[in-house]
């Protein structure tokens, strides 16, 4: 299975994603409920009560009927509790894409670490049947006389060295495997280096400075996405919180069936009126709503731009990390051709008894620490370039 398929079916399956699904889900729920107050409120209601009807008679009055109202001007109330609403869910529905995105890469992060273990485990792999190989010739050559105790006993220990070393890969393996699992609910076989490595090379096309790397960034990043629509929508918030004191008008009409004791019938009854109704007075309730709202917006401004300085500088750490590590692998790569040059010399010297036996040792695991450096830098390589396909959102979802 490819990486890319990998990734969208441990999305499917993250209760994470799950989870910030819900609250986008909740958030369209608050626009319908926002949207509302531009809508009429219909209500049943019925009245029983006692008490004077005029100065000299006390009866009993029941009442049911219907009561319609609607808002014909609010000085924008509506209008920003809708946009409050909007906003805040734009935000989450950034958020859930911000949620794919780091479910993405952590599965793409495990993917790596298995395979690198798995890359690893082939070089020194190679060790191991080499020295198994040197092994099984220094014991017969001593069994015959041509080779020393210590000469077996060397090569035996660089076998066993290199038998630890898989088993501690294969551990580390195993743990990658684990995680996928866990994150996918499949048993995953990785796939060779060369399509992974390519695949996340050519997210990068198009970020040839740091500039566009940052435009990138502050542009399509949904973490910022999200802090941003999260600033507008704290910022209505407050603005609908400044206009509390400001009049609401509602046109309202009441039908209703009224039962008179005394007359002992129920009698019809409608009107249609104007309600008006502004707070005068609510013990500093108001004012103190209206500075919460205040200090929400400035702490929500002040998260964003730690975000983008943050983000930023993440992602222009991993550029120039990217660039160092380029050049590197490039020049390990000689490194390792050249050791694999010199051991081939090394090993053709001792077949013909130019050589000794520690000379062969050392120029083999010079090698192969030489091919070991190239996987290294290669899979940091490709970490820190998932990394800046994360902050840029092109990861290959």
């Amino acid at each position: 299975m490819s990486l890319s398929e990998l990734m969208r079916v441990g999305i499917g399956q993250s209760p994470e994603v799950a989870v910030a699904q819900s609250r986008l889900d909740q958030a369209e729920a608050d626009i319908d409920e926002a949207r509302s107050l531009r809508r009429p409120q219909v209500t049943s209601f019925g009245r029983t009560g006692v008490g004077d009807t005029g100065l000299t008679s006390s009866q009993i009055e029941n009442q049911v009927g219907v009561r319609v109202s609607q808002r014909v001007y609010d000085f924008g109330d509506a209008r920003l509790a809708i946009n409050a609403a909007e906003f805040n869910s734009e935000s989450l529905a950034y958020s859930l894409a911000s949620q794919e995105a780091q479910t993405a890469f952590t599965i793409a992060f495990a993917y790596l670490a298995g395979l690198e273990a798995e890359e690893m485990i082939g070089v020194i792999s190679q060790r191991r049947d080499y020295f198994a190989r040197q092994e099984a010739a220094v014991t017969e050559l001593l069994a015959r006389g041509g080779a020393t105790r210590a000469e077996r006993a060397q090569v035996s220990a660089q076998r066993a060295e290199a038998e630890a070393d898989v088993l501690e890969l294969q551990s580390q393996q195993q743990q990658a495997e684990s995680r996928l699992r866990a994150y996918t609910g499949l048993l995953v076989n990785t796939c060779a280096v060369g399509p992974v490595t390519g695949e996340l090379e050519g997210g990068l096309a198009g970020l040839s400075s740091v500039d566009l790397l940052w435009d990138a960034v502050f542009s399509r990043n949904p973490e910022i996405a999200a802090a941003q629509r999260a600033v507008r929508s704290l910022d209505a918030q407050r603005e609908r919180e400044r206009r509390e004191r400001l009049p609401v008008i509602d046109v309202v009409g009441i039908s209703s069936y009224t039962y008179d004791d005394q007359r002992e019938d129920w009698e019809a009854r409608d009107r249609v009126g104007i309600d008006v109704s502004v707070p005068l007075y609510t013990g500093n309730a108001i004012g103190a709503r209206r500075d919460r709202a205040q200090a929400r917006l400035q702490q929500s401004e002040n998260e964003l731009r730690q975000l983008q300085r943050d983000l930023g500088e993440r992602a222009e750490v991993s550029y120039r990390r990217v660039l160092a590590l380029e050049a590197q692998l490039s020049r390990r790569q000689d490194v390792a051709q050249n050791q694999r040059e010199y051991f081939e010399a090394i090993e053709g010297e001792f077949e013909f008894g130019l050589g000794t036996l520690p000379d062969l040792v050392e120029a083999r695991l010079a090698y192969e620490s030489a091919a070991l450096d190239v996987v290294r830098l290669q899979f940091e390589l490709a970490r820190e370039r998932l990394e800046l396909l994360l902050l840029a959102d092109r990861l290959p979802l």
